[in-house]
């Protein structure tokens, strides 16, 4: 006994859907569609909505007291627009959001490299920290300019950091630029014998905190470093001059 295979009807496409709401669909795959809107209410729901869509354009577009014949050329004209309209402007409204949407993104990335790239460019090491400082006492120890005696004392011991229990007192004040964005601050002290003491310090949010100092010697000067509250600091000094660690202990233990 021969059996009759089972039929397999193709899937159903957006153009059948289309096709279907628009009265265009053969019998064949319109009772095929009909079985498949019935276990889909949403489905059922938009065909629905076409048709609705295709009923007020042909009453906008067509005589109002003489219905369209059923295969008019205008008939045959406004039923798939509808569909092409609506499928469309869908369409359209997704492209506008996407473009929101990358164009939010894209200026939030903007932003990000833009304060990354001067965070980095704002960040002082170290070792430029160091240099900075060698070069500062080296100017401050050989110019008379350096270590005279402030015109505004009052304002200048008020900003700088108060080193007067270890015997030092400031002498100057000014702004290093070490780079395009970054910049240091310098302090001029003088000791009990008159030796130049120089304290400079630099903006580093990213550098990791050490806030007890350490020494390293550069020929016959001492530096003493240490990085605290996102800032460096470096004390810098003959390696003979009266009351240099006992100055980074006070600014340490502040």
């Amino acid at each position: 006994m021969n059996r009759t295979p089972p039929r397999h009807d193709p899937p159903l496409s957006e153009r059948d859907i289309q096709a279907y709401a628009d009265g265009l669909l053969s019998p064949e795959r319109a009772a095929h569609l009909r079985d498949y809107l019935g276990k889909r209410p949403g489905e059922a729901r938009r065909v629905a909505f076409y048709g609705r869509l295709n009923e007020q354009m042909q009453r906008s577009f067509g005589p109002a007291d003489t219905p369209l014949p059923e295969r008019s050329p205008a008939r045959r004209w406004l039923r798939p627009l509808a569909g092409r309209w609506l499928a469309w402007r869908g369409s359209a409204a997704r492209l506008r959001t996407l473009r929101t949407s990358m164009a939010v993104i894209f200026v939030a990335a903007l932003a990000v490299l833009a304060a990354s790239g001067w965070m980095a460019a704002a960040q002082i090491s170290q070792q430029a920290l160091n240099n900075a400082a060698v070069m500062a006492l080296m100017q401050a120890s050989g110019s008379g300019e350096a270590v005279a005696e402030p015109r505004d004392l009052a304002a200048l011991e008020a900003s700088a950091p108060n080193l007067s229990a270890v015997g030092m007192h400031p002498v100057n004040r000014r702004t290093l630029t070490l780079g395009p964005f970054a910049h240091a601050t310098e302090y001029v002290y003088l000791n009990a014998e008159h030796q130049p003491i120089v304290l400079l310090t630099a903006a580093a949010t990213a550098a990791r905190a050490q806030p007890q100092w350490g020494a390293h010697r550069v020929g016959s000067l001492r530096l003493l470093e240490w990085t605290a509250h996102g800032q460096r600091w470096v004390l810098a000094g003959t390696a003979d001059a009266r009351g240099l660690m006992r100055a980074a202990d006070a600014l340490t233990v502040r």
